[in-house]
């Protein structure tokens, strides 16, 4: 109760107090607790202070927090008949480590603010907590030695973030790779990994510091900002004998050579793919031996570019075109090339090589000429097959109209007539009566008794009155079957005469 009084009696004593004694330099903060990456603003209001709040020194902030932007108002209003001018300066500050932050005391114009104090959580309500791992790998390069530096960014897998822009320090060279993302558990609590990577070439041997700028990220469309570790390592000098341009790092070389067989005075490319770290087209260039002409190849000048990979890996792939001419038909070796590297992990120099397969060069004036034999004897082998196939169809066609023939015949004069006219393709048998034709027969296809009863029969018939319309019917269907089963030695000889 008395506790109670004695607050009722402070705030009308608060409330009694005319604003002209409101202290003229003030400092207040929209909250006092918040997590790593929450912004808070911290208020300066200066009142009928001649001097201006751009000139508050605000280097104090920097040990504990971000000052992330600083805005200033002026307004000036009538107070009981008095001008009243009133400065403001709003910061927006993001806390750098956890912990009690102090918001220092202020001093301008004679005044003094007091001290804050605000407590930065690792997580909140809607605030995530987040965990930073940088490492670099090798911890302790040599002088031109690439080494991955990885960013590890622990949180629940609802922040977005930005891609920092990092500084290289003096004396090393920074080289952008791809991020990448995962899920991982760690001690109990599932996190999704965001990795961002950089390929660091330290130029100068000692201690080198590696500084992160503040990192934002995005969630629900509120920003939020953390500071990362600095990291720290030691650059080792690399032995005095090393020419600058043989890269630090282990190298492979692969050769491509024409598939094949290659034409004379006609120029091709060898191609060789050179994959590792702290390469440099300018450095192969000068590793690269100078190929010189021979009797069989001539070279002409090498062309090196840099194929970009896009990779999270500091191994970068360079592509050398090695253009030459075959100057004589044979085949040929291509010449065994080397490119040295110091290897850290053997600490000796040692060299990437390529050995090619034998190419064949051959004259195109051969290759045409036999391609134009081959052309002849295949047009000539079709011109051969045609007539063939033309004096086979000509065979049969007359064959099959002589059979029409005997088929139709309506008496044994028409028989006879058809089987003196029989064609098997090279024209009928000049003969005038069918003993004739029968001697001729079987002087070209051999003795058939069937056939010369039925001729004898057909002779018999031509010279009396058939009475029997069946019995010359039977013999029609005899005559045509003897003919149908008649070996065919005319058109076989046709063919033989063909291939002489």
């Amino acid at each position: 109760m008395v506790m109670r009084l004695l607050v009722t009696l402070w705030l009308a004593v608060f409330a009694a107090v005319p604003a002209s004694a409101q202290p003229p330099f003030s400092a207040t903060v929209d909250k006092h607790d918040i997590a790593l990456g929450e912004p808070v603003s911290v208020t300066l209001v200066a009142q009928d202070i001649t001097a201006t709040l751009d000139t508050l020194d605000l280097d104090a902030l920097k040990t504990d927090f971000d000052i992330y932007t600083r805005s200033n108002s002026k307004q000036t209003e009538l107070v009981k008949g008095k001008l009243r001018t009133t400065e403001t300066t709003n910061l927006i500050l993001y806390p750098l480590h956890l912990g009690q932050l102090q918001l220092p005391v202020f001093r301008f114009a004679g005044n003094a603010s007091r001290a804050i104090a605000i407590d930065v959580h690792a997580s909140g309500p809607d605030i995530p907590q987040v965990l930073f791992k940088p490492t670099l790998t090798p911890a302790h390069p040599l002088i031109r030695q690439e080494a991955t530096l990885n960013l590890d960014i622990y949180d629940d897998g609802s922040l977005q973030w930005t891609p920092p822009k990092l500084v290289a320090p003096p004396g090393t060279y920074l080289r952008e790779l791809a991020a990448s993302q995962w899920d991982t558990t760690l001690d109990g609590t599932a996190f999704t990994v965001h990795r961002m990577a950089w390929a660091v070439m330290p130029l100068n041997a000692g201690n080198i510091t590696l500084n992160f700028p503040m990192l934002n990220a995005i969630k629900f469309g509120n920003r939020l900002r953390y500071a990362v570790p600095t990291l720290q390592f030691n650059a080792s000098p690399a032995p005095r004998y090393l020419p600058v341009y043989v890269p630090v790092g282990k190298l492979t070389v692969a050769s491509q050579t024409p598939s094949g067989k290659l034409s004379l005075n006609r120029p091709a490319n060898w191609n060789l793919t050179v994959r590792g770290t702290g390469i440099s087209v300018e450095g192969l260039t000068k590793l690269l031996p100078e190929l010189a002409d021979s009797e069989t190849l001539h070279y002409y000048p090498p062309q090196i570019r840099l194929i970009e990979t896009g990779g999270n890996t500091p191994e970068q792939t360079i592509l050398i075109t090695l253009p030459f001419q075959p100057l004589q038909a044979g085949t040929f070796t291509l010449p065994h090339i080397q490119l040295p590297y110091y290897d850290p992990a053997t600490g000796r120099l040692e060299s990437a090589s390529t050995t090619s397969p034998p190419i064949t060069v051959i004259n195109p004036l051969w290759r045409t000429a036999t391609q134009l034999a081959a052309i002849v004897s295949i047009s000539g082998l079709l011109i051969w097959l045609s007539r063939i196939g033309l004096r086979l169809y000509r065979y049969r066609r007359a064959r099959l109209a002589s059979l029409q023939r005997i088929a139709t015949a309506a008496d044994p004069h028409q028989l006879s007539r058809a089987l003196l006219a029989f064609d098997w393709g090279t024209g009928a048998l000049q003969a005038k009566t069918l003993r004739l034709w029968l001697t001729e027969m079987e002087l070209r296809c051999g003795s058939n008794a069937q056939l010369a009863q039925l001729v004898h029969q057909l002779e018999t018939d031509c010279y009396k009155l058939l009475d029997n319309k069946d019995n010359f019917a039977k013999s029609l269907q005899e005559v045509l079957l003897a003919m149908q089963n008649m070996p065919h030695k005319a058109p076989l000889k046709t063919a033989r005469q063909l291939f002489k």
